[in-house]
């Protein structure tokens, strides 16, 4: 009898249907062109702040 139960298939609720659908697996493909737009925000977005650049950028000569 337990080894019938085994076999019966169980019943899938919200929740089961909801972490599916949250955590499922997304692939996307980008273009070439797509990729090297990519490429250079991250490299903009993860550049390495020191505070020699940002006391350049502040203290910069400025001509009109």
């Amino acid at each position: 009898m337990e080894e019938e139960n085994k076999t019966l298939p169980t019943n899938v609720g919200f929740w089961s249907k909801f972490k599916a659908f949250l955590f499922q697996d997304i692939t996307v493909e980008l273009t070439p062109y797509q990729q090297k737009v990519e490429n250079e925000v991250n490299e903009f977005l993860h550049q390495e702040i020191t505070w020699g650049g940002i006391k350049n950028f502040l203290f910069q000569e400025i001509r009109f």
